[in-house]
């Protein structure tokens, strides 16, 4: 009985330690808004499961939002078996120097059985500076340095000053909490903000992977 015992407690340890997975790529603590990076990660299951990762906007370490993220289903089951995602970092979203408090980027990856139950994960507390495209000075002050809008505050439409013909924008609102909460593909027309709450609000102006970043008040 005691040798029977034995073995199943054996099995099950050995069970359990084949469950896990990790990154394997250096940690990631930069990304540029636009670029495309690859982790590397390796795991261990013992039968056919799933696998989860993402970038995410956290206060602290509280989940807020999800930038980008990407999935393996199946997961084919093995031991020390090795992948790779790749994620391009949206242009919606806000460089970590416009994010107010204690709201940072971190990323995640999770292991998960053929029911979605979890059975491991890494969550590495490496915060991610994320920072908009690199930008020459002359192509900055062609397209988007010289726009302004207004007024400031605003109840229920925004304005810009200095658009070119010429030239296509996009226009991103997001809350004091990082959340992109309104995008429009043309500015000619002003931006119509009567539906938003209160507050303090960053618009980030984006043409050409270039970019500028205005902060707004409606009342």
């Amino acid at each position: 009985m005691k040798k029977k015992l034995l073995f199943t407690a054996l099995c099950i340890s050995s069970f359990l330690n084949a469950q896990s997975i990790s990154f394997t790529s250096a940690a990631l603590t930069n990304a540029e808004i636009g670029s495309t990076i690859t982790v590397d990660f390796t795991y261990s299951i013992s039968a056919d499961g799933y696998i989860y990762s993402a970038i995410e906007l956290q206060d602290d370490f509280t989940y807020q939002s999800t930038i980008v993220d990407a999935e393996l289903n199946p997961a084919v089951a093995g031991t020390d078996v090795t992948g790779s995602f790749t994620f391009t970092i949206p242009e919606s979203t806000t460089p970590t120097s416009d994010l107010t408090g204690n709201l940072n980027y971190k990323i995640k990856i999770e292991l998960k059985d053929g029911s979605f139950s979890y059975l491991a994960g890494q969550f590495p507390d490496t915060e991610i500076n994320i920072t908009s495209s690199n930008l020459s000075v002359d192509d900055f002050s062609n397209t988007l340095s010289d726009i302004e809008a207004y007024p400031n505050p605003a109840k229920n439409k925004i304005y810009f000053q200095n658009l070119k013909n010429d030239v296509d924008y996009k226009a991103f609102i997001f809350n004091i909490l990082g959340k992109n909460i309104l995008s429009v593909n043309q500015l000619e027309n002003g931006i119509d903000i009567s539906s938003l709450n209160d507050g303090i609000y960053l618009l980030s102006i984006k043409s050409n992977n270039k970019v500028k970043n205005l902060k707004f008040i409606k009342n």
